[in-house]
C-alpha cells in the first residue's frame, strides 16, 4: 500500500510498536477503532447540546430571576454531563487498546477535524479538544504512546492489506466497497484500519527499528509485510465495545 510519509514518530516509549488506530467522527459514531469498536455516539452529544440550547432559549425568553438561576443549574448539570460522557468514551478507547495488547493509539490529526467544523459549532470544537485531552491523559497513565497522523485519503483507500486503491467513489456515506477489489466495511472502521495503518507505515520509514510493528485489526494483527495474525493466536475477541450507556 502506497502511504504519505508523516514526520518521525517518537516511539522510545513504546515495546513492540501495536497499534490501534482511531477514527474520530463530528456524525454517526463518535470513536471507531481499527478493531471494530464503536465507542461513543456523537449524534446523541449534539442533540443533547441542541435540548440544553432549547431550553435555555425559553428560560432566556421568560427572564426572570428564577429562570436566570435556572439557566445557570442547567448549564452546570449539561456541562458535568458532557465532561462524563467524553471520560467514558476516552476510557472504552484505551480499554480497548489495552484489551488488544497495544502500545500505541493512532488518532488523525483533529486540527484538521476542528478546522472543517463551522464557526457555529463551537460545542464540536471543544468537545474534539476534551475528548483528545482526555485520550492522551488516560493513555499516559498506562503508557501507552497516542500519537496523531494525517488523514488524508484514509475514507478513501481501500484498508484491504493487497489493494490500498483510493477513489473518492469507494465511500458512500456509511459504506465502503472498494471500486478495484470489491472489499465491503463498515466506512468509519476502513478508516480507522487505514489511520492505524498511517502510523505503522511512519515507523518503517523512519528507521526506527520497528520492523515487527502492527496494525490491530477486528480479526487481528496485520504488520508492515502483510504478515497476518489471527485474533484467536493473540487472545483477542474482536467483540466491539458498546456505546457508553447514559
Amino acid at each position: 500500500m502506497n502511504f504519505q510519509k508523516e514526520p518521525d514518530t517518537d516511539v522510545s516509549a513504546v515495546e513492540n510498536g501495536t497499534v490501534l488506530g482511531v477514527d474520530l467522527n463530528v456524525d454517526g459514531s463518535l470513536a471507531v477503532t481499527s478493531t471494530g469498536a464503536f465507542p461513543g455516539n456523537a449524534d446523541y452529544l449534539n442533540h443533547k447540546r441542541d435540548e440544553y440550547e432549547r431550553k435555555r432559549g425559553n428560560l432566556q425568553e421568560i427572564g426572570t430571576r428564577s429562570a436566570h438561576l435556572t439557566i445557570q443549574n442547567i448549564g452546570d448539570t449539561f456541562s458535568n454531563w458532557t465532561e462524563d460522557y467524553l471520560h467514558r468514551v476516552a476510557l472504552a478507547l484505551v480499554q480497548e487498546a489495552r484489551r488488544q495488547d497495544c502500545d500505541a493509539i493512532a488518532v488523525e490529526n483533529l486540527k484538521q477535524i476542528r478546522e472543517g467544523i463551522s464557526d457555529g459549532k463551537k460545542f464540536q470544537q471543544w468537545a474534539f479538544n476534551e475528548l483528545q485531552s482526555l485520550i492522551n491523559y488516560k493513555a499516559e497513565e498506562y503508557g501507552i504512546l497516542v500519537t496523531e497522523v494525517n488523514p488524508q485519503y484514509t475514507s478513501q483507500r481501500c484498508s484491504h492489506s493487497e489493494c490500498g486503491f483510493t477513489h473518492e467513489d469507494n465511500r458512500e456515506g456509511d459504506e465502503f466497497e472498494c471500486q478495484k477489489c470489491g472489499k465491503e466495511l463498515h466506512a468509519d472502521y476502513n478508516a480507522a484500519r487505514n489511520i492505524g495503518w498511517n502510523l505503522v507505515q511512519n515507523w518503517l520509514k523512519s528507521g526506527s527499528g520497528r520492523a515487527d510493528c502492527q496494525v490491530a485489526l477486528k480479526s487481528g494483527t496485520l504488520n508492515g509485510n502483510s504478515d497476518f495474525t489471527p485474533a484467536t493466536s493473540r487472545g483477542q475477541t474482536g467483540s466491539p465495545l458498546a456505546s457508553p450507556r447514559l
